[in-house]
């Protein structure tokens, strides 16, 4: 390949990477501004942001109109420092840079010698002009602080504007991502928002994330609704836009353990106003809950590698009611003539005569016929009756006529006849790692991997042996989720 053409194809490829990148959603934020003294703008003037919580800087010079612009700045406290020949050095202390925040800060130098300093605390602007979206940001003292139904980083939203959640609010732990994500943004769809983590989308086809990933592992949670830059896009709703938390040069962490002793426990309302209820025969007594989780970091490599590593789950055992309708003693041998349905009798065709033709499952004549019109006398089924299945009538002989509760009731109205008391035991446990390398003041790589597992059970009241589950026991149709979330950023300043 001649030389020209090379030069071609490396300009295309990096071009489309830069065209990749470009089209991607972050979670960075900027800061930017000019600098001036009392006569205009002042070109030339070298300026430094430099991370409080890294150490970590990066040095820009201002263009021949006195601006300097610092992109993909992640989440953190930051030092920016301006100094010139001249001039006193300019130092403004603890600039929050928020998730995808992009800050203002003009500068003014006053004049002096460069040994001179001036100093500033706490500088970054109340309102921020420098980006179209608009919202909410629930910050690390905010997520620490405010009470979190289910320890859900997302459903603190609530405390932003025009925030709508519609499901049912106990459903808000690790592995309620179905109820927690019935919620509206800026008066959007259900259902219809995207969720970020570090950049990176984690929702499914269905509208809900993955995964809640644990305030542990998450530095901040910026709500935008309304309006938010083009880049966010891939909603009709809003976005949150979640940034998880980094170490830092200082070893720091935290731990928690919740529990709920039964002893401190009341009966529900209608179990309270029946009398003969305890603790013992409603279940009460053998509830449990056990919360626990932590998270802790610090420096690799000091000045250069960090790392994050947080878990969080527990361990659950609660009632819950339960109302089935199983087939009465007479309907189990096809006698649906003592049967209705909203105080009317039931009345039964056999639908293999809708042909109106008699067949091996439709005979001629008799009840069920095409003499009948396919009507079965008096609403009964004679279990000999060509239509009935035997595989049907086998499962019916193994129904069980007792529930893990006592007998069910002799009910033909199709109602509830089988209520009682279940016991549900809910499992969780979530692990995050985050590791960033910064290879120099314009290069870095960050990756996050999340893994949830979770086991929420099904009940019945049938008893363990009639249940025709692999695990024989009293647990049906068990919710077993186990997402995996892999993050890779690589940020590049070119110029």
């Amino acid at each position: 390949m001649r030389t020209g053409s090379k030069w071609f194809v490396l300009c295309w490829l990096l071009l489309a990477v830069g065209a990749a990148s470009a089209g991607a959603q972050q979670f960075t934020g900027g800061l930017r501004g000019a600098v001036r003294d009392a006569n205009g703008v002042i070109p030339g003037v070298s300026v430094t942001l430099t991370n409080e919580g890294t150490n970590i800087s990066r040095e820009v010079v201002t263009n021949e109109v006195g601006q300097y612009n610092f992109p993909a700045v992640a989440p953190g406290n930051y030092t920016l420092k301006a100094q010139v020949s001249g001039y006193k050095t300019f130092e403004s202390k603890g600039i929050t840079v928020g998730t995808q925040q992009f800050v203002t800060l003009d500068v003014t130098l006053g004049i002096g010698a460069i040994s001179e300093s001036v100093t500033v605390t706490g500088q970054t602007p109340l309102i921020d002009t420098s980006t179209a979206s608009t919202g909410g940001t629930l910050d690390k003292a905010t997520l620490d602080s405010l009470p979190s139904p289910g320890r859900n980083a997302f459903l603190i939203g609530i405390t932003v504007p025009t925030f709508t959640p519609t499901g049912d609010p106990q459903f808000n732990r690790q592995q309620d991502q179905s109820n927690a994500s019935l919620v509206s943004l800026g008066g959007g769809g259900i259902r219809a928002n995207n969720y970020l983590v570090d950049g990176v989308p984690v929702t499914e086809l269905r509208g809900r994330a993955v995964l809640n990933p644990t305030i542990e592992a998450v530095e901040e949670v910026k709500v935008q609704v309304h309006t938010y830059d083009a880049e966010m896009g891939r909603t009709g709703g809003g976005v949150f836009n979640v940034t998880a938390k980094s170490g830092t040069n200082n070893y720091h962490g935290s731990g928690f353990y919740q529990t709920r002793p039964v002893w401190g426990q009341s009966l529900n309302y209608f179990d309270a106003q029946t009398p003969g209820k305890t603790k013992d025969n409603t279940g009460l007594s053998d509830a449990y809950y056990r919360l626990y989780g932590g998270g802790g970091g610090g420096p690799i490599v000091k000045d250069r590698t960090f790392f994050w590593a947080a878990t969080e789950g527990y361990r659950s055992g609660t009632t819950r009611g339960l109302a089935e309708i199983w087939p009465s003693v007479n309907q189990r041998i096809g006698d649906f003539s003592r049967s209705t349905i909203g105080g009317k009798p039931v009345v039964l065709f056999n639908p293999w005569c809708r042909g109106g033709a008699a067949s091996a499952k439709c005979p001629a004549t008799g009840t069920g016929s095409i003499a009948t019109g396919g009507l079965f006398t008096n609403a009964t089924i004679p279990l000999t009756h060509p239509a009935v299945s035997q595989t049907g009538l086998n499962i019916l002989k193994l129904w069980p006529t007792q529930t893990i509760n006592g007998p069910m009731a002799s009910n033909e109205d199709f109602n509830t006849n089988a209520v009682g008391t279940g016991f549900l035991v809910d499992a969780a446990d979530m692990f995050t790692i985050k590791l960033e390398h910064k290879f120099s003041d314009k290069s870095s790589l960050s990756g996050l991997y999340i893994y949830n597992k979770t086991d929420e059970p099904g009940t019945s009241l049938m008893t363990a042996d009639k249940l025709f589950m692999a695990d024989q026991d009293q647990w049906f149709g068990p919710l077993r989720r186990r997402p995996h979330v892999l993050v890779l950023n690589s940020t590049n300043i070119i110029n």
